[in-house]
Parts: C-alpha cells; structure tokens; sequence
C-alpha cells in the first residue's frame, strides 16, 4: 500500500507546460532518455545511442536553424510538458503521421530514477546494465521495444490478443486462401511504423532459401501463414503504399529492381504485406535473378521445385479486403509479428484456429524474436550482427 501511494503521489505531481517556442540545437545539448530504453547525448549536431556515436543519424536543421530530425530515423514532432521532446520513428516528414512516437526524456535526478526503474523491471539490470561490455545478444536497452509496459500476472493478455487478431481478419478476409505471386506483392503502407521492410533481412531470408532450401507450407509446418490486402493502386492507401516502396526501392539498392515493379504499379490491382513482406521480396530477389547485396553471385532457383513454384506461382495467402481501415491493418502487422510463438492455422471448411492456437514453448534465438519487432533501419544491423559481417559498405546505414 505505502508503495502504490508514493507511485500514486507522483503520477498526480502536476507537470510543467509544453514549450511553445521552436526547438533550436542549443536545447537539444545534454543528455536524455529516451522511451524505447536508450541513453542519448547530443554534443553539437553528434548523436551518441548508449555511448556509441551514430554518424549515419546526427541533429539535422531547417534553413531557419530549428531542429528537424535526427538523421532519417526520427522526425520532430515537437514539445511535450516537463520539457520532453516528441519524435516520430520515420524516415521523412511525408509518412510520419502514423508512425509511432518516441519520447525524448532531459535527464535529471528525478527522470533517472524513474527511467531506472522502468529498465530493472524490463530485465535490464546487473550484468545487463552494461551496454557496452554486453557479449549477450540483444541485451542493450534502445535495441528492442523497451517502451512495452509491464504487464505483471496479466495471464489473458495473449488470449484478448488473440481475440482481436481474429476479430479483426474474420471481419476484412475474403473467403477462402488465394495462390498470391510474390510479383504482385508490395508492403503495405502501415508496414513497420511506415519505415518499410529492412534490405539485409530480404537478403537473409533469400540466403536461406538457397542454403536450405524452400520449405513449403503443409499443415502447420513451414513458413507462416501470409497475409495480405486486396489493393487498388487508385486508392489512398494503395497510391501510398506505392509512393513508399517507389522511394525505398530508389534510395536503397538491394531490393529488386524498380522496373520489376513499374508494370505492378500501373494495373489496377495489387496486394500489399501486412505479413510476410520481407519473405515475398525474398521470392522476389530470384524472380529478378538479383545479386547478392553482400557478393557478387546472383539468386538462381537452380533444381529447387518447391522454390520456383512459390516464386513464379505463388504461395497460399489470407486475403484482406481493401475497405480495412489503416488503424486495423497496423494492429493486424502488430499481432501478427507479437503473437509469433502462436502457431495458428486455417481450417479445412475455411475458418480460422487462431483462437485454439498451439504456443510454442520451445527456446527461440533472440534474433528470430527480435526480427519481428525491430523497425527497418535496426533490423539491419541485428541482421549484419547475426551474419558476423564486420566489413561491408552497409555498415552505418
């Protein structure tokens, strides 16, 4: 009791208005917390995540000398009370509507212990509070969603979880599976907090497809279930997720070529990704015969049957009708990538077992875990990490 009225005691402390002035690089000096779990320091335009300088990221100014972004991973939204700082996690101003926020924190005596405490319960505490000497992978705070909220012993969380993902693809599915072609896939634009999918990670799973071969889906074996939006390239959200993935595919080479999808983007129809988006631009990447972003040898089907159906006809897909509103599909690519380890499945008269899925209890390597909630530009890097590339021109992008 007397720790909930000291917790209490502080959440009703009345808090300091927002500023109402521009943020200039002067106030951004010092420095801050952020809420995603990181530690930041800004010396002149210099960005430094948990003691590591970020060269690719630094404070990026208007003509006028305001703050505008640091690098193309977060956009200035503005002020917030107590002198905190508002970014959205986006790579330009144009999609950064929807993305996520991310809080920037001044630290004090005050912010510290509270963002501590927050730190210990998300498991980051003794040998794990020290980023910089951390040879476990995936332990440094700022590396994963260290913004989630304890939930304690709420035991019925996955189910109401679980609940809603059905709620939300029994409503928007059309009847039965399709055979979707990966040619005719393009991320949606709610994708990732709207960052698109990461390169590297494309790459990874194309390289498994040749180092493992194609593991085709049979009952609840193989890959996941992927699910995807029956799309007009008219429409808002199908003009925008085209706009998105035109300017990711221009600005960052890796991914198949544009003219692979130019024609996809003049039809009237397409699907975009809600799940699966970097598995069907793997299919893609031998679709184009495309290069290897870490060599020189090409993406060749070569004898593998089962790869060269999925690339040239398709594989089976759950069909969302276009009306699905943006809220529902980022919540739907939210669940879809949190409730992993809950193997669901299609039923044979069509409907869905997602609520009589199986979890699956067995250890899973953090890279898997992390890969599905780590937006595009982090998810490279975790990619190079698990590869062991330490010499590569995509290091620092």
């Amino acid at each position: 009791m007397e720790q909930r009225d000291r917790t209490e005691s502080v959440v009703s402390e009345p808090k300091k208005p927002a500023n109402t002035c521009p943020v200039t690089l002067d106030m951004m000096q010092g420095e801050w917390v952020n809420s995603i779990g990181a530690k930041i320091k800004v010396t002149g335009t210099a960005v430094s995540l948990n003691g590591m300088v970020m060269p690719m990221a630094p404070v990026k100014l208007r003509e006028d000398g305001t703050v505008a972004s640091i690098g193309n991973i977060w956009q200035l939204k503005g002020w917030l009370p107590d002198d905190c700082i508002e970014f959205k996690e986006a790579p330009s101003v144009e999609c950064m509507e929807f993305a996520r926020s991310v809080t920037w924190t001044p630290v004090t005596a005050k912010t510290m212990e509270a963002w501590q405490t927050h730190m210990n319960n998300l498991g980051y505490a003794g040998s794990s509070s020290d980023v910089l000497h951390r040879g476990i992978e995936g332990c440094a705070p700022g590396t994963c969603d260290a913004k989630a909220v304890i939930q304690g012993d709420d035991k019925d969380r996955d189910r109401r979880e679980l609940e809603l993902l059905n709620r939300l693809i029994s409503e928007y599915r059309e009847p039965t599976m399709q055979r979707v072609p990966p040619r005719k896939v393009i991320p949606d634009y709610s994708n990732r907090g709207h960052t698109g999918l990461s390169v590297e990670h494309v790459h990874y799973l194309a390289k498994s497809f040749k180092n493992k071969g194609f593991i085709k889906r049979k009952g609840n074996a193989g890959h996941d279930i992927p699910v995807v939006v029956r799309e007009s390239s008219s429409s808002e959200l199908g003009s925008k997720s085209i706009a998105n993935w035109r300017e990711k595919v221009t600005g960052e080479a890796g991914f198949p070529p544009l003219e692979n999808y130019e024609i996809l983007f003049s039809s009237p129809e397409l699907f975009t990704s809600l799940g699966n988006g970097h598995f069907f631009q793997a299919l893609s990447l031998y679709l184009a015969e495309s290069p290897d972003i870490y060599g020189t040898d090409k993406y060749t089907i070569e004898k593998d049957k089962a790869l060269k159906e999925a690339v040239y006809t398709g594989v089976d897909a759950m069909v969302l009708k276009s009306s699905i509103p943006l809220r529902d599909r980022e919540t739907i690519s939210k669940l879809l990538n949190s409730k992993r380890e809950f193997k669901w499945n299609v039923n044979p008269d069509g409907t869905l077992n997602i609520l009589d899925a199986d979890e699956d209890t067995t250890q899973c390597k953090q890279f898997e875990a992390m890969s599905k909630v780590l937006d595009a530009v982090e998810l490279n890097c975790l990619v190079r990490s698990e590869l062991g590339v330490t010499d590569s021109h995509r290091i620092g992008q």
